[in-house]
């Protein structure tokens, strides 16, 4: 059952009711590029610690005390979770003094070096088996290439090789394809993709404007990514990962980035440079239709990624402590078992019941009417209601006889 929302009205912008921002971590220390895990009970970070480096660490996605994966002399960036969610992989510079691609367990113990050379690897992607890693590095060519490695170690594979650079790959679900821009004879970065195998590549963009950032929607249909416009902003598009006409989300003068699909494919989010003078988290849908903010405040929020539920968003915010922390914010149209009955939506964003209110079991809710004042459910009429849960998410409902 979906997930109704509320909205108030707030600097102009319309901002969802339940949307409340919740920290993960709070200290002097910046924290990076947060990930779910593939249970949804953990979020793991690149933070900049007391060693003076960047170290992989994890939290609880509800929160608590962070746990040190790594500890040395030697910055790491982007952990990324396996599927199976036993491992991280990530960047660690380490004494070759280039960037290498390392894996350890998610439960902490022994790094492990996959890659060992004088050339540099970035942002490295588990395949949806979990077999491989796919990366861009930069090579013998003198420019940015697209590799693979078995993700127990072993030769690195080139999927690419030419005089342009390639970078920020992404594997296709069913694991057959990579995605990435190449910045090629137009003199653009388009979006081009590559069997996994390697072979012939095949461009999906071909115009005078730059593409970057390139993410499969997770039927494997749809390319979601960054497009510079006639206006020199950033906005984001999707083609048909076949190829064909290049489709508008977002159309105005401010800059989008880095968009991200949701678990079930409707929804597309995103960190936005709006009128607040900050990078805010907004959503559209993935059909296009009016954005709308998550985040609302006089703070830069960053990088966001769906829970895999997709009931929440996680990112990194420059908060009050002046440093990166991790925080997520409710998405609004994530999907709960058991939530309410007898549930329909209308045209005004509000939940239609007609029987008794039945609340979720095992979460503390408080009932409000339209004043603010608390309501018994034994006195509920018809009328407009508010109901909170866990003091987290305030949902509208409609009492119609």
């Amino acid at each position: 059952m979906r997930r109704v929302i509320l909205y108030i009205s707030m600097l102009g912008l319309f901002i969802p009711f339940w949307a409340q921002e919740i920290p993960l971590t709070s200290d002097n220390y910046n924290h990076y590029y947060p990930q779910w895990s593939p249970d949804g009970d953990w979020v793991v970070y690149s933070k900049e610690d007391a060693t003076g480096y960047n170290q992989i660490y994890k939290v609880l996605s509800t929160g608590g005390m962070e746990t040190s994966l790594t500890g040395d002399n030697c910055d790491h960036y982007y952990p990324e979770w396996s599927p199976d969610g036993n491992w991280f992989g990530y960047e660690k510079v380490d004494m070759t003094n280039y960037r290498q691609i390392y894996k350890i367990p998610s439960g902490g113990g022994t790094e492990t070096g996959l890659t060992s050379d004088n050339y540099e690897h970035y942002y490295p992607q588990w395949s949806p088996d979990g077999n491989w890693f796919v990366y861009y590095r930069w090579d013998t060519t003198a420019n940015y290439q697209i590799y693979k490695i078995s993700s127990t170690g072993g030769t690195e594979i080139p999927l690419t090789s030419d005089n342009y650079d390639d970078w920020y790959a992404q594997w296709s679900p069913d694991g057959n394809w990579v995605v990435y821009s190449k910045e090629d004879a137009t003199g653009y970065d388009q979006i081009y993709k590559v069997p996994s195998t390697g072979g012939a590549e095949t461009p999906l963009t071909s115009d005078s404007y730059t593409h970057r950032y390139a993410q499969w929607s997770p039927d494997g249909d749809w390319l979601v990514y960054n497009l510079e416009d006639g206006g020199g902003d950033y906005q984001i598009y999707k083609i048909s990962s076949a190829g064909g006409t290049q489709i508008p989300l977002t159309i105005d003068n401010y800059n989008h980035y880095e968009p991200q699909w949701s678990p079930d494919g409707n929804w597309i989010v995103y960190y936005k440079f709006d009128a607040t003078g900050y990078y805010q988290i907004y959503r559209v849908s993935s059909t296009g239709g009016t954005e709308v903010p998550l985040t609302s405040d006089d703070y830069d929020h960053w990088v966001p990624q769906w829970s895999p539920n997709g009931n929440w968003i996680v990112y990194q915010k420059l908060d009050a402590t002046d440093y990166w922390q991790i925080y997520k914010v409710a998405s609004g149209v994530g999907i709960e078992e058991g939530k309410f009955t007898t549930i329909t939506d209308n045209d005004f964003g509000a939940t239609i019941f007609t029987g008794p209110l039945l609340l979720p079991e095992g979460k503390e809710c408080r009932v409000f009417d339209i004043t603010g004042r608390p309501v018994m459910l034994d006195k509920i009429k018809p009328g407009i209601y508010f109901i909170e849960v866990d003091e987290e998410i305030t949902q509208k409902v409609v009492k119609v006889r």
